[in-house]
């Protein structure tokens, strides 16, 4: 019973990650194992450092993954992969992530938290409801067709269109300065 609290809370806060309006960038450093890679998985961005290792060791003890790492790693990556990660729970390094295009940025060691603040700093210059139509877009795309995908941008097109950040977005590229967008 109290596994199973525990697991629902782990389970909240991964959603609640995923379903935030505003980019979240994990900075990792040294080892991201179980729930702690799965945490990593579910961030719009991430930066780890060269001697970053990721793994998800359950079946090393009988267990199986919690916190939708499964679920993210299955979406990313082919399956034979995904099983010999998750069923051998082989250690995994930063550089073999970032080739697999689940990492953004390498850094060296000690770097990754400054990478990740200069990201935030780039993305905090966007207007914020443009990045969360993006990150909403995104989400949804894996899970319904191209015209009902196309349908929805529409809709934020247009809903971001009326926004005053368009308005100001379009004239600070029109007299090419840097637009200071509203939250």
């Amino acid at each position: 019973e109290q596994q199973s609290v525990g697991i629902d809370a782990l389970h909240s806060w991964i959603e609640a990650i995923r379903n935030f309006p505003k980019p979240v960038i994990a900075a990792v450093e040294g080892a991201a194992a179980g729930a702690g890679f799965s945490l990593v998985l579910a961030c719009d961005m991430v930066v780890a450092s060269t001697d970053s290792v990721f793994v998800m060791a359950y079946s090393n003890v009988a267990l199986s993954p919690d916190g939708g790492g499964s679920w993210q790693l299955a979406r990313s990556l082919p399956r034979p992969l995904v099983n010999q990660w998750l069923m051998l729970g082989e250690k995994i390094s930063a550089q073999q992530l970032f080739q697999h295009g689940l990492i953004n940025q390498v850094t060296e060691p000690g770097q990754a938290l400054q990478a990740a603040l200069g990201l935030a700093q780039v993305l905090n210059d966007r207007a914020p409801n443009a990045l969360a139509s993006i990150k909403e877009l995104v989400q949804s795309a894996p899970i319904q067709g191209l015209t009902d995908h196309m349908a929805q941008e529409k809709t934020l097109f247009v809903k971001n269109l009326h926004h005053p950040n368009a308005g100001l977005g379009i004239q600070a590229f029109l007299d090419k300065t840097q637009a200071t967008y509203k939250p």
